[in-house]
């Protein structure tokens, strides 16, 4: 009797759990045909509204549905990468790419992921084709232009952010990446340019207005770097190279209390900032006080075994303080931190040639010039050891080489006031003036891209459509990140 109920029990059990399996499985199936696009949908709805963790879940539903959806993978893995999730949002990246290779934003989303990752090498098969898919997709070329700057094909860099920003002319940071890709070129002009619309579209960028008050540095226009950098530096007190840039643009235009102060707020705020201290020190020798000069060079010494400019900067301080034979070892510690350091070896050799030591200030000054080519200073410096030798033939050479060099310089930089004052002539519609202005920078510095850029545009709008060709085709042989 007791194993007749006991036997009942189980029936009856049984037959409960059957209902309850029946159920779930009628709900599986019910899951199982719900449209892809809901699932899809309702995972990109979660994302929107930052609730990751419900958007993760409603991702694997949905792969768990269509295992062989390439879409459904992609977007878990976007999910998971937002996550923080990176090994497996590229795994599932992977698996979308497996299953769909021409699915264009699987291929973005791996490229772009194993950027952020730095996998370079990794990320550049997935966004080339990414690319080649979908041309048009400004983030694609985004990311592209960012790999190859980073793998050293600068060219490719600067063609893939034109491309991203006139894709999607309101994306700013591809206006800020393509300004320093052109400042890195040498295209000041134009880095300026792609900085400032970067600025103008997001002003909260403290990225874009510390590069924008770098270019702005080395353009020469000192007062408008320090108005930028110091509107980076009110927003973001705690951007430190924003403040290093502000110091360097404060000392360009003069403000040596300034640029001490900023330096000063920066050691403070950032005990343990190597070049906080070292340009603390730049700062404090141009006010010619050489102690705590020499105690701030000694700090950036300390907390940086691999800068070479302190040690160099703090023996040219001795150097002009009268302690030449101090300064010796420390133009050898740079050297050590630098073995190519040119500056380090000119002024070794300056040293040796005060006290008499010809031969040995003959093999620095030869260093110099076998690093630096284009020292005036150098091959002067040989020519006046030469001399006190009775090498007069060498030291006539050393000096027409000088001269030569001199010559080049001074040429190079009245072409660049050229160029500024046919932009200038061109401003004010005088097209025949700055054609001429122009043609003289190309005369006096023939390997200046700009000046054979700026007169192409110039002769161009003139109508002189054959003559505008050639100075293109110069220009962009000289640099081929220029277009027309």
């Amino acid at each position: 009797m007791v194993w007749r109920i006991a036997r009942a029990g189980v029936r009856a059990l049984t037959a409960s759990a059957i209902v309850v399996y029946a159920c779930a499985a009628v709900a599986a199936q019910s899951a199982a045909r719900e449209p892809e696009a809901a699932l899809l949908a309702r995972t990109a709805q979660l994302m929107h509204a930052g609730r990751l963790d419900a958007a993760r879940d409603a991702a694997q539903q949905a792969v768990a549905a269509y295992p062989d959806s390439a879409r459904a993978h992609d977007q878990l893995g976007f999910v998971l990468g937002l996550q923080g999730a990176t090994d497996e949002a590229i795994a599932e990246f992977r698996r979308a790419i497996a299953l769909q290779p021409a699915l264009a934003d699987a291929q973005y989303h791996l490229g772009a992921t194993l950027w952020w990752t730095k996998q370079f090498d990794a990320a550049r098969a997935p966004l080339e084709r990414a690319v080649a898919l979908r041309p048009a997709h400004a983030e694609s070329r985004y990311y592209r232009g960012l790999v190859r700057k980073q793998l050293g094909d600068l060219p490719g860099a600067v063609g893939d952010l034109r491309a991203a920003v006139r894709a999607d002319p309101g994306l700013a940071a591809a206006h800020m990446q393509l300004g320093v890709a052109l400042q890195e070129y040498g295209d000041i002009d134009g880095a300026i340019a792609a900085l400032e619309t970067a600025v103008k579209l997001d002003p909260s960028r403290a990225d874009a207005g510390n590069s924008l008050g770098l270019a702005l540095i080395n353009k020469g226009e000192a007062e408008r770097a320090v108005a930028t950098l110091r509107r980076v530096v009110e927003q973001h007190p705690e951007f430190g190279s924003a403040r290093l840039n502000l110091g360097t643009a404060l000392l360009q235009n003069g403000d040596l209390d300034g640029a001490v102060r900023e330096y000063r707020d920066l050691t403070q705020r950032e005990p343990k900032n190597a070049e906080a201290f070292y340009d603390l020190g730049l700062a404090l020798k141009q006010q010619d006080a050489f102690e705590p000069a020499e105690s701030a060079l000694r700090e950036a010494m300390r907390l940086d075994a691999s800068m070479p400019e302190a040690p160099f900067t703090l023996g040219v301080v001795l150097w002009q303080t009268g302690r030449a034979e101090e300064a010796v070892p420390l133009f050898r510690e740079a050297l050590s931190r630098r073995p190519e350091y040119a500056e380090a070896h000119y002024m070794l050799g300056t040293i040796f040639k005060q006290q008499g030591n010809t031969e040995a200030a003959l093999k620095e000054f030869h260093a110099t010039v076998r690093i630096n080519a284009s020292s005036a200073e150098a091959h002067t410096s040989i020519g006046q050891t030469l001399n006190a030798r009775g090498d007069r033939a060498g030291a006539a050479a050393a000096f027409a080489e000088a001269d030569r060099l001199n010559k080049i310089k001074a040429d190079s930089q009245a072409a660049i006031f050229a160029v500024n004052a046919g932009l200038s002539l061109m401003k004010q519609g005088r097209v025949a003036a700055a054609i001429d202005k122009f043609r003289g920078a190309a005369r006096l510095a023939p390997e200046n891209a700009q000046a054979h850029y700026q007169l192409a545009l110039a002769l161009r709008r003139a109508g002189r459509l054959r003559e505008a060709r050639s100075e293109f085709a110069t220009a962009m042989r000289l640099a081929p990140y220029l277009r027309r």
